[in-house]
This record gives C-alpha cells, sequence and structure tokens, in this order.
C-alpha cells in the first residue's frame, strides 16, 4: 500500500508540470447610447449616433470601431476615442431600421449593440406657379414677374430652397426665397422663344417638387407705328 502511495507522487507532480498559466482575452463590449429599440426617426434625416466601447485587455483607443446600417457600412472601421466614444452620422432612408456598432480589439476578439429604428415617410415638397401665366404677353427686353408658392408637410416654409429655372436659359437669377406664408417673387428676363418656366422646391431631407408653365417670350417691344392713308395729300374733295 506505502509502494503505490510513492508511485502516486510522480505523476501527480507530472501532471502540475505539464500545464501552463494562459491569458484569456475577454470579448470587448459596445453600447449605442444615443437612439434605443423602438425609436421614431424621420426617413430623410440625418441622425447623429454615438456610442461606447470598452475591453478588460486593451486599452480603449486601440479598438476598432465600425457602424454600420442595414448590414452595409455606415462608418469605416476607425479607432475608439481615448475615452472609448465613438459616434457616426447616418442618413436615414426609408429602408433604415437596424443600425449596429461592432467593436473589434487586437486580439481579434469581437462585441456589438445594435438598435431597431421605426422611420417615419416625410412628405415630398409642393410647388405652385401662380405667374408668369401661358396666356400673358411677356417680351425678351422687359422684366417678367415670377410669383409661386412653395410648402411641406414637415418643413417650415422658410426651410425650404427654391430656384426658378427655363428650358432655355437654365437656372434663372430671379429671387426665390420664400416667405413666411411660403410665397416667392422674383424678377428676370427669359430670351426671345417658348419657354417652360419651372419652380422647383427642396426640403431639409432631400426631397423635391416642382411647377412648370409655357410661356411664350416676343422679341425686344418696339413703339408702334402710323401713319395717315386717307386722304392723300393736296387733295381737295
Amino acid at each position: 500500500m506505502a509502494r503505490a502511495i510513492l508511485l502516486s507522487v510522480p505523476l501527480f507532480l507530472a501532471a502540475c508540470s505539464d500545464g501552463s498559466v494562459k491569458k484569456i482575452n475577454s470579448d470587448p463590449e459596445a453600447e449605442i447610447l444615443s437612439h434605443s429599440d423602438g425609436q421614431e426617426v424621420l426617413e430623410g434625416s440625418t441622425e447623429s449616433f454615438t456610442g461606447q466601447v470598452s475591453d478588460l485587455n486593451h486599452s480603449q483607443d486601440s479598438l476598432t470601431v465600425t457602424w454600420y446600417a442595414n448590414g452595409e457600412v455606415a462608418c469605416e472601421s476607425t479607432a475608439a476615442e481615448s475615452d472609448g466614444s465613438t459616434s457616426c452620422d447616418i442618413l436615414i432612408g426609408a429602408d433604415t431600421t437596424e443600425v449596429r456598432l461592432e467593436v473589434l480589439d487586437p486580439g481579434g476578439a469581437a462585441g456589438s449593440d445594435r438598435v431597431e429604428l421605426s422611420v417615419t415617410p416625410t412628405e415630398s415638397p409642393e410647388a405652385e406657379i401662380t405667374a408668369p401665366t401661358t396666356d400673358g404677353v411677356y417680351y425678351s427686353d422687359q422684366l417678367i414677374t415670377f410669383e409661386g408658392i412653395v410648402s411641406d408637410g414637415e418643413d417650415a416654409a422658410t426651410d425650404l430652397i427654391a430656384i426658378w429655372e427655363s428650358s432655355l436659359d437654365g437656372v434663372l437669377e430671379a429671387e426665390a426665397e420664400p416667405n413666411d406664408d411660403g410665397e416667392v417673387t422674383g424678377f428676370g428676363y427669359l430670351s426671345e422663344g417658348e419657354h417652360a418656366v419651372e419652380l422647383h422646391v427642396t426640403d431639409t431631407t432631400g426631397k423635391t417638387g416642382s411647377d412648370s408653365v409655357i410661356v411664350e417670350v416676343g422679341p425686344p417691344n418696339s413703339a408702334p407705328t402710323c401713319g395717315i392713308t386717307a386722304p392723300e395729300t393736296n387733295s381737295a374733295d
């Protein structure tokens, strides 16, 4: 019995000597702070997403972060800030329903966080031309009044961008800044010919609307001429 115990000691020591201390690389962690699951965002808006990453084995600025929108890279891989913070501006499309933050440490371990978004569709802005009109009389050497109304379901009229454009003359220099009521008034010239005059409007999400009218512009206006055809000079009745 004693002999059996003595023989077992070397085996025990051999088993201990074969073991080695292994350093465990824990997975880094990521958390999206700016948005939560189900949060409503407007289609066409640019949302600023912020997050925080950390790791037990590595400094925060040695971590690599990547932002994804619906599985596509939204912000390319970059190092996190020294405090572990990270951010990404993402343009929200109609199908941008998921945003994911992924973190990778120098050892190859990864972590991630994601949020599901509720995208609210936005309306396109509208434009209406009230002047010039199809039946108006216009000359290439006389100022023409350009008037219209623009509006949008989400944006204030003064936040809209409007421009006048002609199929012959291109973008016109006529004033096109909407007032509080969405009214646009400007003055300018059109060259001689048939024009498709358009009023374009763009809202803050990049959606557009327009209206158009066909107008005929004559040559420079000249003074009328007149003459007496009867009776003839020195004639007597």
